[in-house]
C-alpha cells in the first residue's frame, strides 16, 4: 500500500460545533458503526457504512458506499468517486465535512551539524601531542614571544578578551548569545570552524555553529562533561593514536580544542573548535584562555537563561492572573433573587483557575436550572473545558427543559470536541420555586444530599456516567420535591475528598451531617459552615482540588 500523506477535514455536526479531524488511515470510513474510523452512532441518517476517504497514493478522494441517505459533495449527489480539493463540502446524514487542507506534509528534520560517533582511537586518551588540563591549572606562559607570529597572536588574544568582557556585560537575548560567545571564541584563538553545544533534557544540543559535518567521539564528549577536561590536539596527523581516528581524518583536522562550558556548579554544556591548518597549531596558551574564556561565557549564559525562566514565570503568572479574573467573571456574581427559593454559591480554585462550575439559569418554563459540574484535572488545561462546558449548558438551557435530554445532548456534545483523557462530572437540577417540584440527573456526579426539614436526608442518584466518555447514550432523569425548609446541598469532590495531614477525607456524611445540624439558618450560613468545618478539618493544609458548593432552600 502507497504511504499515506495525511490531510485535515472540518467536520461539524447538528450542534454545530466544529472540530478538526487528521485522515491517517485509508479508507477513512464514516458512517454509525462503532468499528469505522469517524463513528457517529447517534446519527440515525447515517448508514453503518455510510462514505469513505480513500488515498489512492497521490491525494484523498470521497465515495460512497452505498448509504440509504446518500452523500453530497458541494451540493450536489455523489454518484461516483470525487477527487477532493481545499474547500469541498461533503454532506452525509447530519454532519457537514470540509476538506480543509491539502496533505499535511511532515517537514524533514533539519540535520544536525553534531554528530556524535564511538571512536575506539580515543578512549584511555594519552596520546603524544594532545594536552588535557583543567580549569584550576589553566596559566599562561610567561616567556615574551620569541617570533613577531606570536606576538601578534598575544595581542589578538588580548584583544579578544576586552571584546568579550564588552560583548558577555550588556544584555543579549539567551539565543543571540550563543552566537556571541562562540564567535569571540574562534577570533581569539585563530579557529577556522567551531559549535557550541548546551545540555537541554540532559542532552548536548548545538545551539550555534560556523561549519557543520563536525563528528566528536563519545569518549571525548564525555571526559569533557564528566572530568571537567579542557582537550588540546596540536597536529591529528602526527599524533599516534589520533592518526588513525576515522572522526579525524574524515574532517581533515589538523588542530583542535575542546573545552566544558562551566559554571561553579555544573558543566551546561561544550566549546569545540578546530583548523585544518597547522601552521600554527593551537597551543598550551590558546587552550588555557579558551578554558577560562568558556568559563566565563558559561557563568553569563546561565545568567540569561535564569532571566529567560524569570520572564517566562512572570509572564504565565500575569496571563494566569487574567486568566483568573476572566473565569471569575463566567460564575454568578450573586445568586437570584427567587420568590420561593434561597440560593448560594461559592467556588474556590486550589490553583489560579481551576476547573468546577456551578450556574444558575431560569428556564423557559419558569424553573430554575441549578448546576454544579467538574472537569477532570486541574489548572488552565481545566478552566478552558469548564469555559467550554458553560457555553454549551447556557446554550442548551435556552433549547431543552426536560433535564435528562439535556444531560443527554450535553454528554453528545462534550464527547465530540473533550480529548479522550478528559471528562466532567455534573448534577442538572430543576427546581420550581414555588411548588417545589425537582427533575434532576446526576451525570457521575458526588450524589447531592437533600436535608429534610425534620432532618433526614436523601441522596440523589439517578442519571448516567460522566460526560465526555461514551457517545450517544441516553441519561435517566429522577424527581423529587422540596418542601418548606428542605435543603439541597451540591458540592465538587474537592469537598468530600479533601485529605487532612492524617490522610483522612472530609467525607459525603459530612456534608450531610453539617448541613442538617444548621438546617434552618439561610443557605449561605449553610454553606459557609461548611466551608467553615472544612477549613478546621485540613489545618494548615490547602485544599488539593478546586471547591465547590451551592446551597438550595425551600422558603
Amino acid at each position: 500500500m502507497p504511504e499515506i500523506i495525511p490531510a485535515e477535514v472540518l467536520l461539524t455536526g447538528p450542534d454545530g460545533d466544529p472540530c478538526k479531524i487528521r485522515l491517517d488511515d485509508s479508507p477513512f470510513i464514516l458512517g454509525r458503526s462503532e468499528t469505522v474510523q469517524l463513528s457517529m452512532p447517534g446519527d440515525t441518517m447515517l448508514s453503518r457504512q455510510h462514505c469513505a476517504f480513500e488515498w489512492n497514493g497521490t491525494a484523498w478522494h470521497v465515495r460512497d458506499m452505498g448509504s440509504k441517505n446518500g452523500t453530497s459533495i458541494n451540493g450536489q449527489p455523489l454518484v461516483r468517486e470525487h477527487l477532493l480539493v481545499p474547500g469541498d463540502i461533503v454532506v452525509a446524514g447530519r454532519q457537514q465535512i470540509e476538506y480543509e487542507v491539502s496533505q499535511v506534509v511532515e517537514a524533514p528534520p533539519v540535520p544536525s551539524p553534531v554528530e556524535f560517533v564511538d571512536d575506539p582511537s580515543s578512549e584511555g586518551m594519552k596520546p603524544d601531542s594532545t594536552f588535557i588540563i583543567r580549569l584550576d591549572s589553566a596559566k599562561f606562559s610567561t616567556k615574551p614571544a620569541a617570533a613577531p607570529a606570536d606576538l601578534d597572536r598575544s595581542h589578538k588574544r588580548m584583544e579578544s578578551l576586552i571584546k568579550a568582557g564588552r560583548e558577555l556585560s550588556s544584555f543579549r537575548p539567551l539565543q543571540e548569545l550563543f552566537g556571541v560567545v562562540l564567535d569571540i571564541a574562534l577570533e581569539a584563538v585563530g579557529a577556522k570552524r567551531g559549535v557550541l553545544l548546551a545540555v537541554e533534557n540532559g542532552e548536548l544540543v548545538p545551539k550555534a555553529n560556523r561549519g557543520d559535518g563536525f563528528k566528536v567521539s563519545t569518549a571525548v564528549r564525555d571526559k569533557i562533561m564528566r572530568d571537567r577536561s579542557s582537550l588540546l590536539v596540536q597536529d591529528a596527523s602526527a599524533d599516534s593514536l589520533l592518526k588513525a581516528s576515522q572522526t579525524i581524518v574524515q574532517q581533515r583536522v589538523r588542530s583542535l580544542m575542546a573545552v566544558p562550558l562551566q559554571t561553579e556548579a555544573q558543566v551546561i554544556g561544550i566549546l569545540y573548535v578546530d583548523s585544518p591548518n597547522v601552521v600554527h597549531p593551537f597551543d598550551a596558551d590558546d587552550l588555557s584562555m579558551l578554558t577560562v574564556f568558556a568559563n566565563i561565557a558559561a557563568i553569563r549564559i546561565e545568567h540569561a537563561r535564569l532571566i529567560e525562566v524569570e520572564q517566562a514565570e512572570q509572564l504565565l503568572a500575569h496571563d494566569l492572573d487574567q486568566a483568573a479574573v476572566i473565569q471569575r467573571g463566567l460564575f454568578p456574581q450573586a445568586p437570584p433573587k427567587v420568590e420561593g427559593l434561597d440560593l448560594a454559591g461559592r467556588s474556590l480554585p486550589c490553583r489560579s483557575v481551576g476547573g468546577d462550575y456551578f450556574d444558575y439559569i431560569p428556564l423557559a418554563d419558569g424553573r430554575q436550572l441549578v448546576i454544579v459540574a467538574d472537569v477532570s484535572g486541574k489548572g488552565l488545561a481545566a478552566s478552558l473545558l469548564m469555559s467550554s462546558l458553560q457555553a454549551r449548558v447556557q446554550a442548551l438551557a435556552e433549547l431543552e427543559t426536560d433535564i435528562a435530554k439535556l444531560t443527554s445532548r450535553l454528554n453528545h456534545s462534550i464527547k465530540a470536541n473533550t480529548p479522550d483523557n478528559k471528562f466532567i462530572t455534573g448534577f442538572f437540577a430543576a427546581i420550581h420555586p414555588q411548588t417545589g417540584a425537582m427533575e434532576y440527573s446526576n451525570a457521575g456526579h458526588n450524589p447531592p444530599v437533600i436535608v429534610r426539614a425534620n432532618g433526614e436526608t436523601e441522596l440523589l442518584t439517578k442519571g448516567g456516567p460522566v460526560l465526555g466518555i461514551l457517545p450517544n447514550i441516553p441519561y435517566a432523569g429522577g424527581t423529587t420535591v422540596l418542601n418548606k425548609g428542605d435543603l439541597l446541598v451540591m458540592y465538587s469532590d474537592g469537598v468530600s475528598e479533601a485529605p487532612n495531614a492524617q490522610g483522612e477525607e472530609f467525607g459525603e456524611e459530612a456534608v450531610g451531617q453539617i448541613a442538617a445540624s444548621c438546617r434552618d439558618r439561610s443557605a449561605n450560613e449553610v454553606l459557609m459552615e461548611i466551608a467553615r468545618q472544612l477549613r478546621v478539618f485540613l489545618g494548615d493544609l490547602s485544599p488539593t482540588d478546586d471547591v465547590t458548593m451551592v446551597v438550595a432552600r425551600k422558603t
